[in-house]
């Protein structure tokens, strides 16, 4: 018996088997060999359309024939589903990196822009304070050069009139002096003044307490004895507080004083090494006395204060 005769002799399908999808039906497949082994590797689905239309040569359905074709075609279509996935991602990746590339383009323009206005401003600012810079030195040469000049000017009168100078730090040498022997003068009255009055103190704190010594205790209360020493404690108060001021005051007086002497006497020594001539004996030795000593008054003053103290 030939293939084609087997094919024909098969009964036809009914119309309503054919229409049933391959999921409703119970695996009930047709087999186009009925001579060869029973297997289910070569099975096949019958189609809506008739078995006469459907069917084939026996050479057409050969099982390997069947697999290889079936294979081929998913495949292919698995491949072609692959390659318009990954272009659909490639137009996605375009379109994202055109995107980017214009806002790239636009910022682009914008920072140039930008950076080209600021380095317009700076060589703008930059010529306006050279320019500036120009201006204020000439301005400070010619100032100079007046110090200069002034200064030159100056120099050659006091060459010219080296004994008018002279004699006029002579003077305010002689001025700060006086003036510092008159405030040894009136710190010596102050210190004498301290002195009484310390010895005052002491004489009436010394008859106080031999009248209370000698009277009734009866006859004075505490609140008379409070009232007594809280009496003297104000006056001792007012006592050292004032000769306190005075001394401070003294001191400052002494000290703007004796600035002025060493300032006279340093500008001495500047005219004296110009000019060489023979100093006065009377200037020399009080200025080396005062370049010796310069503070002795001061140093006197301070020690006339802590033995006030310690009192």
């Amino acid at each position: 018996m030939s293939l084609h005769k087997n094919t024909t002799e098969r009964p036809p399908v009914r119309r309503s088997e054919a229409d049933r999808p391959l999921t409703s039906r119970n695996t009930q497949t047709n087999r186009l060999y009925p001579s060869l082994p029973k297997t289910d590797r070569y099975d096949a689905c019958v189609e809506d359309r008739s078995v006469e239309e459907k069917l084939r040569p026996a050479s057409v359905f050969h099982p390997r024939t069947l697999l290889g074709e079936n294979q081929s075609d998913s495949s292919a279509a698995s491949s072609e589903a692959r390659w318009k996935a990954r272009i659909l991602i490639l137009e996605e990746q375009k379109q994202e990196l055109l995107s980017i590339n214009e806002k790239w383009a636009k910022e682009y323009r914008t920072m140039r822009q930008y950076y080209k206005e600021k380095v317009q401003d700076l060589k703008a600012l930059l010529q306006r304070d050279y320019s500036q810079f120009e201006e204020e030195m000439c301005e400070a040469g010619e100032i100079n050069t007046e110090l200069y000049e002034k200064l030159k000017v100056k120099t050659l009168k006091d060459i010219k009139s080296p004994r008018t100078g002279d004699a006029d730090v002579s003077s305010e040498l002689l001025k700060a002096e006086k003036e510092a022997k008159e405030l040894r003068v009136q710190n010596n009255t102050l210190t004498r003044r301290g002195q009484h009055q310390h010895e005052e103190i002491r004489r009436l704190n010394k008859a106080l307490e031999d009248a209370l010594q000698t009277s009734q205790p009866l006859e004075v209360s505490s609140e008379t004895l409070h009232e007594i020493w809280k009496h003297q404690a104000e006056v001792y108060k007012e006592d050292f507080l004032k000769e306190r001021s005075d001394r401070e005051k003294l001191k400052g007086k002494y000290l703007d004083v004796e600035k002025k002497f060493r300032k006279v006497h340093s500008e001495l020594r500047v005219l004296k090494s110009q000019v060489t001539r023979t100093p006065q004996p009377v200037h020399e030795c009080s200025c080396r006395t005062r370049a010796r000593s310069p503070t002795w008054d001061v140093r006197h003053i301070n020690q006339h204060h802590m033995v006030l103290e310690r009192r």
